[in-house]
């Protein structure tokens, strides 16, 4: 138990001095276009928040939600509150930067506190970031999903989604 807390300890001190921590509160949108006429347009907004650590070119994060807003055009608006922490997404990639801008990938997977890894769900995000000064960052990317198979709850995810953060460079 020792060693692990010494590592934790190590790998903490390691990233505050060679590289940064963030907090980010990130929207993910999910909208549903349909051809058909039985079904009516769509769209959801998932709210959560991001904890990030980067080293370099590489980064890594946790992201909870603990809010979701919908509306579509027969059933109107509604909201409901997630219990933060039940799920989790975690997520790997990494960074290039070109000065104020940067490129960003990433891929991730969704846990569940309760279910563990949420199967048919690994997801790649790829967008674009911009600096907003010494501290402040937004960025924006779309979602890919990479593993879409028929009848899972991928498949019923499988429209467009990007997602949309702001947050604090520590």
């Amino acid at each position: 138990m020792k060693k692990v807390i010494l590592v934790s300890l190590v790998v903490f001190v390691a990233v505050l001095i060679f590289g940064e921590l963030s907090l980010g509160i990130n929207s993910l949108v999910l909208p549903s276009y349909t051809i058909n006429p039985d079904a009516s347009p769509s769209i959801v907004v998932i709210e959560s928040v991001d904890a990030r650590v980067a080293f370099g070119l590489f980064r890594g994060g946790l992201t909870t939600p603990f809010m979701a807003f919908g509306y579509s055009v027969e059933d109107g608006f509604n909201s409901f509150m997630i219990p933060p922490g039940a799920l989790w997404y975690t997520y790997v990639g990494g960074k290039l930067p070109f000065g104020k801008l940067y490129a960003i990938a990433d891929v991730g997977v969704l846990f569940s506190v309760f279910e563990g890894i949420v199967p048919n769900l690994a997801l790649l995000r790829i967008g674009a970031g911009m600096k907003l000064g010494k501290h402040a960052f937004s960025e924006v990317s779309g979602i890919i999903l990479l593993q879409n198979e028929p009848d899972t709850f991928g498949q019923a995810l499988s429209g467009k989604m990007f997602d949309v953060e702001i947050g604090y460079i520590f």
